[in-house]
């Protein structure tokens, strides 16, 4: 028998929307890191968030489960309508119906707005009435009126500000000795994971909860030492992990503020894919993803297994995000939670169970 959209991300029907946004994050990672590139898996994660998300399609689907014999309901609610046009009889003319009367009435409008168009007046212009300008009021090089400058941000102004973005060599040379890989063994000491990790603060690592938490020990490795670490805050709600890692030697990175990443800004991922240590991908910013949680941030800089707990920077070489998911069956969907999370990091449990 299939499993419920519930069984599928691992929730209890009671779960709220941010448990069941936090367990498809999970789900989308651990998919990831398996190396699968399976875009059914993943159509499948996306169905069921979509639908236990909304609160009638939920309420719909509830109803579904109560039937005699769900299954043919949640066959019928995962599989994608075909992108195929209809082909032959009724089938095929009624789009061509409503698109003739789309269009009619599309006509119908347009001379309606021409009529009354033609049947208004000119109205006179109005003049705007001068204004004085006073000791807050700026004067431009042409003489008109300029507002007073806003605030500036507290924390980033002067970065947000940057005349001078830094290239990617210069982001790399700022930050690479901040970012470390992170590798998790079993007690016989078999590699069970491994992932990355940026260092927030003296001898504290922050990565992502579905690498540090895969087996009971922990280690940071940097190109030339390993050390020993200790998961200290695991909120598996933002699916973040801060490790305190004694002896490590490497210097604390910038937190940037979520307030300045826009849409189409230049941004650099840094992390260990595939375990390649040290390795620097670019693209931009491609969206902002709004969820319960707060805005995730879509990029189309590279990441691969391995990646999920790296650095994204944005061009002055400041932290803005943690590269956590990918969409594999996608071109460049890239994920990565907001840093200044780190802030608001609690110890609590997920929707499901600590991904192994």
């Amino acid at each position: 028998m299939q499993k419920t959209y519930y069984q599928i991300l691992g929730v209890t029907p009671e779960a709220t929307e941010s448990q069941i946004l936090a367990a498809h994050m999970k789900a989308v990672a651990r998919l990831m890191d398996s190396g699968l590139d399976d875009p059914d898996s993943n159509a499948l994660l996306d169905a069921a968030r979509d639908t236990l998300l909304d609160p009638a399609a939920r309420a719909s689907y509830d109803e579904s489960l109560r039937a005699p014999d769900p299954t043919p309901r949640l066959a019928r609610a995962a599989a994608p309508e075909p992108d195929l046009e209809p082909v032959g009889g009724d089938a095929g003319a009624k789009p061509w119906k409503s698109l003739g009367m789309f269009a009619l009435a599309l006509l119908g409008t347009l001379i309606v707005g021409w009529l009354l168009l033609r049947s208004t007046k000119p109205s006179d212009p109005v003049v705007a009435a001068p204004v004085k300008p006073d000791e807050r009021t700026m004067t431009s090089t042409v003489g008109d009126p300029q507002p007073p400058p806003a605030e500036a941000p507290k924390g980033d102004a002067s970065k947000a500000a940057d005349p001078k973005p830094r290239t990617a060599e210069q982001v790399f040379a700022d930050v690479s000795n901040s970012v470390v890989k992170v590798v998790v063994t079993n007690e016989a000491g078999t590699t069970v994971g491994t992932g990355s990790g940026v260092v927030i603060a003296r001898q504290t690592v922050i990565t992502n909860c579905h690498v540090a938490l895969k087996g009971p020990l922990v280690s940071v490795k940097t190109p030339k030492e390993s050390y020993p670490a200790n998961v200290t805050t695991a909120d598996e709600e933002y699916d973040l992990c801060k490790l305190d890692v004694g002896g490590l030697n490497a210097p604390s990175v910038e937190i940037g503020a979520s307030q300045y990443v826009r849409t189409g800004q230049k941004v650099f991922a840094i992390g260990a894919p595939q375990g390649l240590e040290l390795t620097i991908s670019e693209g931009i910013v491609s969206a902002l993803r709004e969820t319960p949680l707060g805005n995730l941030i879509q990029t189309t800089a590279p990441i691969s297994p391995g990646s999920s707990g790296g650095g994204l920077f944005n061009v002055n070489a400041q932290l803005i995000g943690i590269t956590t998911f990918q969409h594999k069956s996608g071109q460049n969907l890239n994920f990565a939670v907001p840093a200044d999370w780190i802030e608001k990091m609690t110890t609590r449990s997920g929707s499901g169970p600590i991904p192994k």
